[in-house]
């Protein structure tokens, strides 16, 4: 009987090893490399990305990041953060996620976070990334800043006009003041003025009947319309883009700069996982950042990748004030923001 028993047991094991040599253990995350996640990715074939710059902008640096890794074809999309991650948050719900990375504002990316749709990745041991660079645990990656200054048509007013935010105060601009309906400028200026000074200064603001207009391209499509003499919520970058194209437009010398933090957050569960891993990382390169900002002129505002509309604050001795990474602090300040303009209290 214990000779019976033990030959089963010699034949068991002898199963279970040539099974377990069928099935290769999982490999950590520590343990991918740049390679072995290019070589899984190209068997996936391409990577799905969303984001609110303009699809011109992926398609230019995914002409290099070819060059670097073919086989893999950029899908690019653009839409808003605000819509993306809420069609992403649908779709996970519904079990049909198609979107591999999208790009984010900080004040948004608590949302992917609560419902854990962001992919926690050890971007610096596999990648080689910067503390400065990877956030929130692995969560998302530091790609640029979007800049909020004073802007202005230079046909309607001119530079001696703005010494400081409060010129805006002026009965002078009363109707005058194109101001974009999110607010976005004002969770941040609560950074450097305290939440109580920068919301005091939204509802004096708002008494000076500025004309509210969604997103900050069409802000300054009015701005450079002469709509309005002045701008808040446009982008320090699309006012050297539009001036570039001629547009009658500048920013003000004026600090405060309020400077959100945008990321790049690999989905969780996405269908091309290793495409995605890849991407996501190509977002804080060089070669990207160098794209971007040769299209719309944004990229990082502070730090040693310092962009040349940085060096142009740093220079006039401005400064910056950077999203705080207190993701449900920002969330919570924005949507005060909204409600106010919204409501116009």
């Amino acid at each position: 009987m214990s000779g019976s028993i033990s030959r089963r047991r010699a034949i068991g094991g002898v199963m279970g090893l040539a099974a377990g040599s069928l099935v290769p253990p999982l490999a950590r995350a520590e343990d991918e490399t740049v390679q072995s996640i290019y070589e899984a990715a190209k068997k996936e074939g391409k990577v799905v990305f969303w984001s609110s710059n303009d699809v011109a902008v992926s398609q230019a640096s995914a002409k290099k990041f070819a060059q670097k890794f073919p086989g893999i074809e950029v899908e690019a999309y653009k839409i808003e953060p605000g819509p993306a991650i809420e069609r992403i948050i649908g779709e996970s719900s519904a079990n049909r996620l198609t979107c591999d990375v999208v790009d984010s504002p900080i004040s948004y990316t608590q949302l992917m976070f609560d419902r854990g749709l962001a992919l926690q990745y050890p971007w610096d041991k596999v990648f080689g990334l910067d503390r400065e660079t990877v956030l929130f645990g692995g969560r998302a990656l530091y790609s640029y800043n979007l800049d909020t200054p004073i802007a202005y048509n230079t046909g309607l007013a001119k530079a001696s006009d703005f010494k400081s935010w409060d010129d805006l105060l002026d009965p002078k601009w009363s109707g005058k003041i194109l101001l974009e309906g999110r607010g976005i400028e004002f969770p941040l200026l609560a950074l450097a003025w305290g939440e109580e000074k920068s919301f005091d200064y939204l509802k004096r603001l708002l008494a000076n009947n500025p004309i509210i207009i969604k997103g900050g391209t069409p802000t300054i499509e009015a701005l450079a319309g002469g709509q309005g003499a002045v701008a808040l919520g446009t982008y320090g970058g699309r006012v050297l883009q539009y001036q570039k194209e001629g547009a009658p437009v500048e920013w003000a010398r004026v600090g405060p700069i309020p400077a959100m933090i945008y990321v790049q957050m690999a989905v969780k569960g996405a269908p091309h996982p290793n495409a995605s891993k890849l991407w996501t990382w190509w977002t804080v390169t060089k070669d990207h950042l160098d794209e971007l900002y040769s299209h719309h002129f944004f990229g990082r505002l502070t730090g040693p990748t310092m962009s040349p509309l940085g060096k142009m604050m740093a220079d006039a001795s401005l400064k910056v004030v950077i999203e705080s990474q207190d993701s449900a602090e920002m969330q919570r300040l924005l949507v005060k923001a909204g409600t106010m303009i919204s409501g116009r209290k």
